[in-house]
């Protein structure tokens, strides 16, 4: 969406409160997990309608099983991924234009149980003009790795023990010299800050435990003529916001009785946050108002309950709208601002992956491989189907004209427009 029109959308809805953190990304990287914002919308990329799956710019193998979803930075692209037999995990960088290997590291450590649809590689890496960063866990130890761009440690720490049923998960983001390790467990856990250049402890915030491990990315906000607020999500504190100058909590709404996955988003003035269970019938999707001064107190302004709450998949804001892609294919698009459903329809498949807007097209691909393609708009409309053929819990990145994939133990890159 061009700058003029987005500009006009949210002067429009009167939605200016509230705007995102870019940091050093420009538009065209893909720096964490959804791109530079987190809201999985692209820097000015455009799908042609007419590709296939015969049109991959190139694709190459990995070694190994993971899940975490690629990120792009200056033409290079970065994922993990775990040799589960030989106990090592792999941080990769690949060049954007060739999918050539450029370096790998191993890092050996203990494989442990996790649930099915996780792996031992799940963290999605972050980036800055400093490097990236890299977080990898068991039981004994969570260890943060930074690295340059090249591939050479910068520094790595030990940050303690985890215990999650489902096991490790959890992805960092960066706030200007802060990277911001969430480490919400089944028992008491914490949300750190860490000096990206040196690896020092700047502030730590002890987060009570409920059983269930979180494994939502933080969002970083903005807001006009206030201080940036980090929010994250958890059963135990709901939806809270956090100053990422010191980690103390600035506000806190305990709206959430379940486990939180996917990540929250900012859908103009509101905040969206959804919990959720494998079955999927007690899901709960919360749009909250959050504190306008530091004297107020945050509001819900609707709840979107039961199946039509997604768990794992992060939800979609474009336009006014909220688009809900349900782990059990069924997508919703309803008007943000007020809840109410504008078209609700079944594409089947089941989904881990969290949709993305490329120029017009919302675009997912399901744990099987099928990439859906659906239009951006009031009606509901199916633009395509494309069997990648094998199994895909990440989600994809979009940068520098180039869409990349990762399945189980592939990678695939697509060259695309620019609008």
């Amino acid at each position: 969406m061009k700058l003029q029109s987005l500009f006009m959308l949210l002067v429009s809805l009167g939605l200016l409160a509230l705007c995102v953190e870019l940091g050093a990304a420009t538009p065209d990287q893909w720096p964490r997990f959804r791109g530079a914002d987190g809201t999985g919308i692209t820097g000015g990329e455009k799908l042609l309608p007419s590709w296939t799956t015969e049109d991959w710019t190139w694709q190459v193998d990995l070694p190994g099983i993971g899940h975490s979803s690629p990120i792009v930075w200056n033409g290079k692209i970065y994922l993990t991924s775990a040799d589960e037999e030989n106990k090592v995990r792999h941080l990769f960088c690949h060049d954007l234009d060739t999918g050539k290997l450029a370096w790998t590291q191993e890092f050996p450590g203990e494989i442990e149980r996790h649930h099915k649809q996780n792996s031992s590689a799940s963290s999605t890496v972050t980036a800055d003009s400093r490097g990236i960063y890299w977080l990898w866990g068991t039981s004994q130890n969570v260890r943060l790795e930074a690295l340059t761009h090249d591939g050479k440690s910068r520094w790595s720490i030990d940050l303690g023990p985890y215990i999650g049923h489902h096991g490790f998960g959890g992805s960092p983001v960066v706030w200007k010299d802060t990277v911001i390790v969430p480490l919400e467990q089944d028992t008491q856990g914490t949300v750190i800050g860490i000096d990206a250049s040196t690896g020092k402890e700047r502030w730590r915030l002890a987060r009570d435990g409920a059983e269930k491990a979180a494994y939502s990315t933080p969002l970083v906000l903005t807001h006009t003529g206030r201080d940036t607020q980090v929010i994250c999500t958890s059963k135990a504190h709901g939806m809270y916001a956090i100053n990422p100058e010191n980690g103390t909590v600035l506000w806190e709404n305990k709206c959430f009785s379940l486990r939180t996955v996917a990540s929250p988003i900012c859908a103009g003035n509101l905040l969206i946050g959804t919990c959720g269970s494998g079955g999927g019938g007690s899901n709960l999707l919360v749009a909250l108002k959050p504190p306008a001064t530091k004297d107020d107190t945050s509001e819900i302004i609707y709840e979107v309950p039961r199946s039509t709450a997604p768990y794992v998949p992060t939800p979609l804001f474009s336009q006014g709208r909220l688009y809900l892609w349900g782990d059990k294919g069924v997508v919703t698009c309803l008007h943000a601002t007020r809840g109410e459903i504008i078209w609700k329809e079944r594409v089947g498949g089941n989904f881990s992956s969290s949709p993305i807007l490329i120029g017009d097209q919302i675009l997912n691909i399901s744990s099987d491989g099928e990439m859906v393609a659906l239009v951006d708009d009031e009606e509901f409309r199916i633009l395509g189907r494309r069997d990648i053929g094998e199994e895909c819990r990440a989600t994809p990145a979009v940068a520098e004209g180039f869409m990349v994939i990762r399945t189980k133990s592939k990678l695939f890159c697509l060259k695309i427009s620019k609008s």
